[in-house]
């Protein structure tokens, strides 16, 4: 039944905004300091800036600087490394630039963009883990949208065998605007399901996706903001925080990305300056009406994080010491 609402809503046209709701939050003062539970003796040495996933209780991490083996498992349930997968390298089946990955639970696969050859690309994490000799499998070329020009998707999260929700980059002439879509694995075709209708001026935003939960979250870096939507694009609430201005700070980061998880939503929150050295990272916890609960305050600059359900664990990749590790939620 989820498949076949999520399918119908390819041809969504828009959303509706009438009754959508906007929430300033004038105060975000229930801070707690909290540290990670270090993971780095397990696994590897890896490069700064990686990136998270998690497949079932399988933690993958994405070295995007890596020159050899591009992504790394951890198995949560024993705390160990199971092993490294994803040849580096330009030719059939390896990994170059391999970005905005997702994962299929159900059939254990990755999934992300490769840069080198601009398709998404498909790997069977338990077949690669056990045969050196597994390659990467092209699935799909994003098309072009309807003036030509090359669509770039990225934040993609899986809904099904045919559907990611993703975000969407659209060039239109000197500018480029974004968009929250759905992308069709079968054919390569993307759909806009908002109508925004703006231009992104560089804004570099994030969301993230529980298709279980039907809540889209997506997360303004350059304005403090956030905004809720259903999966069929249907805005339902703006929530807006203390430095919130209807103008573009294009000097100031405010939300880096976040996740779903136990039940609430986990956003990255900087408020620091693009320029500057970034000092510690917030996580703002906020229920799935966007109502604020607290601030998770790490010493620590953080580059992703993922919601583990089984042990209610928040994993966390930082660019400091310790660089992987685990807050426990619940």
């Amino acid at each position: 039944m989820l498949a076949g609402s999520l399918m119908l809503a390819l041809s969504s046209c828009g959303q509706s905004v009438g009754s959508a709701q906007t929430v300033h939050q004038s105060k975000r003062d229930n801070v707690m300091e909290v540290r990670l539970v270090s993971i780095d003796d397990s696994l590897p040495p890896l490069h700064n800036f990686c990136g998270l996933n998690l497949l079932g209780d399988t933690l993958i991490v994405n070295d995007h600087k890596s020159t050899d083996k591009v992504l790394f498992a951890y198995d949560i349930k024993t705390g160990r490394y199971i092993g490294s997968f994803g040849d580096f390298g330009a030719g059939p089946g390896e990994l170059n630039n391999f970005g905005s990955s997702f994962c299929d639970v159900k059939g254990k696969k990755i999934y992300g963009l490769n840069g080198g050859n601009q398709m998404i690309v498909s790997i069977q994490v338990d077949s690669a883990l056990t045969d050196s000799s597994h390659k990467a499998v092209n699935v799909i070329e994003p098309r072009p949208n309807n003036e030509g020009l090359p669509t770039i998707i990225y934040n993609c999260h899986y809904a099904n065998d045919s559907l990611l929700i993703c975000s969407v980059r659209v060039p239109y002439q000197n500018t480029i605007e974004f968009h929250l879509g759905h992308f069709n694995l079968k054919t390569g075709e993307t759909t806009i399901i908002d109508d925004f209708g703006h231009p992104a001026k560089g804004n570099n935003n994030r969301m993230t996706v529980s298709v279980e939960d039907s809540l889209i979250v997506i997360f303004s870096a350059s304005y403090d903001r956030i905004r809720l939507f259903d999966l069929q694009g249907t805005l339902l609430k703006t929530i807006t925080g203390p430095d919130f201005s209807e103008n573009y700070d294009h000097q100031t980061f405010y939300f880096l990305n976040g996740c779903i998880g136990g039940g609430k939503i986990f956003a990255l929150y900087l408020n620091q300056p693009v320029a500057g050295k970034v000092t510690h990272g917030d996580i703002i916890i906020f229920d799935f009406n966007g109502n604020y609960l607290k601030t998770m305050r790490l010493n620590n600059k953080i580059v992703d994080l993922v919601y583990h359900e089984g042990t209610g664990r928040l994993y966390v990749s930082c660019d400091g010491d310790p660089q992987f590790g685990y807050i426990q939620i619940d």
